[in-house]
C-alpha cells in the first residue's frame, strides 16, 4: 500500500519553507526551493506558488509563462487568468509608464513629510535671532530742543494738549 499523506506533507513543508524565504525577501531561493533543478513542479499548488514569486520579483515574462502553465492545467484557475491579463497589459505599455507608480510614491511619501513638517511646527513661531546694535558715540553739542512735557496723572489727551498750547 502507497504512502497517501507522504506527498501532501512533502509539498506543505516545500511551501512552508518557500514562504518563509518569501517574507526574508530572499525570492530567488524561495523559487529554487519549489523548482529544484530548473524542473517545474507537477502540483498545481506549488506552481500557483512559483508563479506568485515571480510576479513579485518583477520577472513578469517569466511569471506569464508559469501562469499560462497554471491555466492549462487548471483552465478554471480564477487568478491565473486574472494574472495572464494583468502581467499582459503591463507589458503592452511603453516604458515608461512603468515608471508613474514610483513618480505617485514620491509624491505621496513628499506630502507626508511637508504635512509632518507643518504639524510638528505648530503655532511656535520662527525663533528670532537678535538683531545687532550699531554703537552709537554721544554727539559732541546736545541739541536744543524744548522741555519735555509733563504728564499728569489721570490726565486725558484733550487735558494734555491744552496745557502744552
Amino acid at each position: 500500500m502507497a504512502d497517501i499523506t507522504g506527498e501532501p506533507i512533502a509539498t506543505t513543508l516545500r511551501l512552508s519553507k518557500a514562504l518563509g524565504l518569501a517574507r526574508q525577501g530572499k525570492l530567488r531561493e524561495a523559487q529554487q526551493m519549489l523548482a529544484a533543478e530548473g524542473t517545474l513542479p507537477e502540483n498545481a499548488l506549488e506552481l500557483h506558488a512559483l508563479a506568485a514569486l515571480a510576479t513579485g520579483e518583477g520577472d513578469y515574462p517569466r511569471a506569464l509563462r508559469l501562469w499560462r502553465l497554471l491555466l492549462q492545467r487548471e483552465p478554471g484557475h480564477a487568478e491565473a487568468k486574472r494574472m495572464i491579463d494583468s502581467i499582459e497589459l503591463w507589458l503592452s505599455r511603453p516604458a515608461w509608464f512603468q515608471f508613474i507608480p514610483i513618480f505617485m510614491a514620491l509624491m505621496a511619501l513628499g506630502i507626508v513629510i511637508a504635512f509632518v513638517a507643518w504639524v510638528m511646527g505648530g503655532d511656535e513661531p520662527a525663533p528670532v535671532r537678535p538683531r545687532e546694535r550699531p554703537v552709537m558715540s554721544a554727539p559732541a553739542v546736545m541739541p536744543q530742543s524744548s522741555p519735555p512735557a509733563v504728564v499728569l496723572p489721570n490726565t486725558t489727551p484733550a487735558d494734555r494738549r491744552r496745557r502744552n498750547r
